[in-house]
């Protein structure tokens, strides 16, 4: 039987913990959280999404994490949707998700950034600290011109860092997620958000997706086909 729903799974994680939705003709249908390093090999991971999709269900879309973050979650997350793609998913639409680039739109959207107004995204992760400027978009709440690469950088120097651009903390938007906020608390405009806030976006931007909102010039920030990782710096084994 011709299976009618519209399924479609995402998988968000940037530390130890990993976000999986599943959604059913675009309403949210199940969620679960578990930490990645309770199972000793990939194949608990492996397992685990695999258990949470069922091998019945045919994905119209995959939502995937493709950093900045930890390495170990970022290619566990690579390899499981390379793995799903080749395992009878080859109609499947993935999207890879710039954490910083989702930042970005959820102080857009929920902070009405003035036309042309920059945006400092802030990851954090154990002792890393990602970083990317945009820019937006006249009369969009959701796309943004990327303004600098993903770096790594030490908090201390994101004025030099600013100077590049011709920018200060004083006219910039910024936005942060992590463990330290301490780190940010001198930072004019700042947001701090935790792992709900961008669910939230995640959710916005799928539906958005689903109901054909997002044209194809915008689409260029979601279609990652190639599974490419952002590190943001040289891999390690956190």
């Amino acid at each position: 039987m011709e299976n009618i729903n519209r399924n479609s799974l995402v998988i968000f994680g940037y530390s130890e913990t990993l976000t999986l939705c599943l959604f059913v003709n675009s309403k949210l249908h199940k969620v679960k959280d578990f930490n990645i390093f309770e199972g000793k090999n990939e194949d608990v991971f492996f397992n685990t999404v695999s258990d949470f999709i069922s091998n019945k269900v045919c994905l119209d879309k995959v939502f995937y994490s493709c950093g900045p973050g930890g390495f170990t979650i970022t290619r566990r997350i690579l390899s499981f949707v390379k793995a799903l793609k080749l395992n009878n998913h080859s109609n499947t639409k993935f999207m890879g998700l710039n954490h910083l680039f989702i930042f970005a739109c959820y102080l857009n959207y929920k902070s009405k950034i003035n036309d042309q107004g920059y945006i400092l995204s802030i990851l954090n992760h154990s002792t890393d600290n990602f970083v990317q400027i945009y820019q937006k978009k006249k009369n969009s709440f959701f796309f943004l011109d990327i303004l600098s690469d993903v770096i790594s950088i030490d908090l201390d120097f994101i004025e030099i860092f600013l100077e590049n651009y011709n920018l200060s903390l004083e006219n910039v938007n910024s936005i942060y997620l992590g463990s330290n906020p301490s780190s940010v608390s001198s930072f004019n405009n700042i947001q701090l958000v935790d792992r709900s806030n961008i669910i939230e976006i995640i959710t916005k931007l799928f539906d958005l997706i689903e109901n054909n909102k997002i044209n194809k010039a915008d689409s260029k920030y979601f279609f990652e086909e190639q599974f490419n990782p952002i590190y943001g710096k040289l891999p390690s084994t956190n």
